[in-house]
């Protein structure tokens, strides 16, 4: 399963285009959709993005909200109608729209930031600044990630109670 990954920073030409990579090109084409879909982050000062996958993640996750609840409507108005279908042109570019980029504080340049299944684009100074503070926080979350191979009740590191080729052998 192809993912978004890397980091990537282009310019935005004279006409308000940008070059999208072609590694995250590609992960939208296997997804047989020829270009991205974007909006504002709810987290983050930057765009967030992806293909038909992720915008069915959304979907499914909007519809587990009673349809008449204020959170589903504020969430469906970020997710859904603020977003933006943007198509490739033939140089694999898309002009991002001024209210996504306002919001992001984009003006000449943007880094790409693959996620896996999403990627974001921010204005690169502002995304140097967050990987900075994110690294130094990222080491106090490591113990969120847990190996699909641990057995349950197994600690941070995956080895308490866990079973190995030499269990109960003497």
């Amino acid at each position: 399963m192809l993912s978004f990954r890397g980091t990537f920073t282009n310019k935005i030409d004279a006409k308000g285009r940008v070059s999208v990579p072609a590694k995250f090109r590609a992960v939208t084409a296997a997804q047989e959709f020829g270009g991205i879909i974007c909006f504002p982050s709810l987290t983050d000062p930057c765009i967030e993005g992806g293909g038909p996958d992720l915008d069915a993640e959304i979907d499914l996750m909007l519809s587990r909200l009673d349809p008449f609840s204020r959170e589903r409507n504020v969430l469906a108005n970020m997710l859904k109608a603020q977003s933006a279908e943007l198509m490739f042109d033939a140089d694999g570019r898309v002009s991002l729209p001024d209210m996504l980029t306002a919001k992001a504080g984009i003006t000449d340049q943007v880094s790409f930031v693959g996620l896996g299944n999403k990627f974001q684009i921010w204005e690169p100074a502002a995304y140097e600044a967050y990987l900075a503070a994110a690294m130094a926080e990222a080491a106090g979350h490591g113990g969120l990630l847990r190996s699909p191979y641990a057995t349950p009740g197994a600690g941070a590191d995956g080895r308490a109670g866990q079973v190995t080729p030499d269990s109960g052998r003497r």
